[in-house]
């Protein structure tokens, strides 16, 4: 059953957010809007703190249009990575409260085919699934650079039976989240580098996730938790296991 976390309204400024840029950051929840602002809150003990803004340069606004956005929180950065699969990024600064301006990670193309559905952001580089439920991974050089893909070893992720709603990376694991609202989860058995491993899915929640009540805004992981944000801006937990 899912769990209410009191505090502040999430995404609820009044600007609109894609579903796909609230971020789950350390102890803070970061929303970026489609003014290109960055806003956080802080999360303790399953209770939201209030919305302060990171001023900064606008974030997937300007230049190339961009195809994904993503949060990097090993390095405490937003990735951006425009059509073209250049990666570009913003530091963030939680305590200054502060957004730097865009440098640019250099390496290979990321994600440009059409085939490509998301990047996450690993430890040690950057991950890409496609449509065939295949993980490539791009591993950093050094903070500033990545190198070229490798495939990993893995069964179709959010390929097969109900169709997925929405599919994660959270820690040792891809979280889907299927049109039912049902929980599945493939655990990772080796590293992220070539001949790395997703074990087969097996069901993560007894919770029937994002549907029924008041539509969902944006979900979210959250350690060992998923976090559902609804149009009124409430915080909805769902415990994983």
């Amino acid at each position: 059953m899912a769990q209410h976390w009191h505090g502040a309204p999430v995404a609820s400024s009044g600007v609109h957010v894609r579903h796909d840029r609230v971020f789950p950051a350390k102890n803070h929840i970061v929303v970026v809007n489609d003014n290109g602002e960055v806003w956080a809150h802080p999360v303790a003990h399953g209770s939201i703190g209030g919305a302060f803004q990171l001023p900064g340069p606008a974030v997937a606004v300007h230049g190339v249009p961009p195809k994904f956005v993503t949060l990097d929180k090993h390095h405490s950065r937003i990735l951006v990575i425009n059509a073209s699969g250049e990666v570009w990024a913003h530091d963030l600064d939680f305590n200054s409260h502060h957004t730097g301006n865009a440098y640019h990670v250099q390496g290979p193309a990321v994600g440009h085919a059409a085939h490509d559905l998301e990047i996450y952001a690993t430890k040690n580089g950057l991950a890409v699934r496609n449509s065939n439920g295949e993980i490539w991974v791009h591993h950093y050089v050094n903070r500033n650079a990545y190198g070229g893909a490798s495939k990993m070893n893995s069964p179709a992720i959010a390929v097969h039976g109900t169709p997925s709603r929405y599919v994660f990376k959270s820690h040792r694991r891809f979280i889907v989240v299927n049109t039912a609202g049902e929980v599945w989860a493939h655990q990772r058995t080796a590293g992220w580098d070539h001949g790395g491993n997703f074990a087969g899915a097996y069901k993560a929640s007894n919770d029937a996730v994002a549907v029924g009540g008041v539509p969902a805004k944006a979900v979210v992981p959250w350690k060992n938790y998923i976090l559902v944000i609804n149009q009124a801006g409430e915080v909805w937990a769902h415990t994983l296991h």
